[in-house]
């Protein structure tokens, strides 16, 4: 006797090296906060030109936004109420939605004294022109 294949049992026709490459990659998604094909979607929609991005980039991005997650959920869970609405929710993420306003802080400060810097040289170098060198004493 012979031994066949039962008929009933199809296997999909997929490279080995493809079947293994997705288990590895699910394997190493578990301990990641979010799914890692979504994080990568995420970043590639915000890329004006064509990127290739390493594991460590996708990995550290998931987890950064895991972190970033976490802490929204710390701080609302220090409100007294039951049940938390996005009110909550918005007052917990108000300081990240809030780093490019900073940014944009900053950066006018910084221009009001290089700004102020300027004049404040400007009236040196006048102060120094108009004051007579010192005679030197014999």
């Amino acid at each position: 006797m012979t031994e066949e294949q039962p008929v009933n049992q199809v296997q999909p026709q997929q490279p080995a090296e493809q079947i293994e490459g997705e288990e590895v990659e699910d394997e190493e998604s578990e301990h990641l906060p979010f799914p890692n094909a979504r994080v990568v979607k995420i970043i590639k929609s915000n890329l004006k030109s064509e990127h290739q991005l390493k594991r460590e980039v996708k990995e550290g991005a998931n987890v950064l936004l895991g972190g970033i997650l976490a802490d929204i959920a710390q701080t609302m869970d220090k409100q007294e109420f039951f049940t938390l609405s996005s009110e909550h929710f918005n007052q917990a993420a108000r300081k990240y939605r809030e780093i490019a306003l900073n940014q944009k802080r900053i950066k006018r400060i910084q221009k009001v004294l290089e700004k102020q810097r300027a004049e404040l040289d400007e009236i040196i170098a006048e102060i120094e022109l108009e004051t007579p060198p010192e005679s030197v004493q014999q």
